[in-house]
């Protein structure tokens, strides 16, 4: 009797760890499955939908954006607004003579902007072609007189780039008569009173 006994309890101690490493070995498999089958996988309706956006933030670089405007332009060549962008970008990584074109094409369909004026004056200098950038930045002041940023490099490209001194004070000066921020204010005034004790 004693030994039927114990042979029943090894008998159901086995069953027992036989059952538990099946349903150890089945959880690890059903785990699997799941994980492989399609529900799980990764898919587009998972993924967040992208937000609208200008081109510069979707296309995540300059070249891409030059490359996406110069299609719309291309396409739509009375486009302004993006003449103009193309403008900025070419400004912005230092393509001079392209960004001098595309501000041209811009003021050809929509004159007078001062910003864009401005902004063409600029890359003149860069190339310099100094005279130019005179004209230009001059033609942005008498476009706006409230534009600031045309008397600002006016006085820049005839300082330091036509060392024209006397010049270069009658546009600051003109600059601080029109109430400028007013840490560039005393900027601008420190260097015209520089300019005026050299001058003596």
């Amino acid at each position: 009797m004693a030994t039927r006994k114990t042979i029943r309890i090894d008998h159901a101690v086995i069953a027992a760890v036989g059952c538990l490493l099946l349903g150890y070995v089945l959880g690890i498999v059903t785990a699997l499955l799941v994980q492989d089958s399609p529900a799980h996988t990764p898919g587009p309706v998972a993924q967040s939908a992208p937000a609208v956006s200008p081109p510069s933030a979707a296309l995540g670089s300059t070249a891409a954006e030059i490359r996406e405007l110069r299609n719309i332009v291309a396409n739509d060549p009375d486009n302004y607004a993006a003449w103009v962008r193309l403008g900025n970008q070419y400004f912005d990584s230092d393509q001079f003579m392209e960004a001098i074109d595309a501000y041209t094409r811009a003021l050809d369909i929509q004159d007078g902007d001062p910003n864009v004026i401005t902004d063409r004056a600029i890359m003149y200098r860069r190339i310099g072609d100094f005279d130019r950038a005179v004209a230009e930045l001059r033609r942005a002041a008498q476009a706006d007189p409230r534009h600031l940023n045309s008397l600002l490099n006016l006085g820049v490209v005839l300082r330091y780039d036509k060392r024209d001194v006397e010049g270069a004070i009658r546009a600051w000066e003109a600059y601080l008569e029109r109430n400028p921020p007013p840490e560039m204010a005393a900027k601008i005034r420190s260097e015209v009173e520089t300019l005026k004790k050299q001058g003596r």
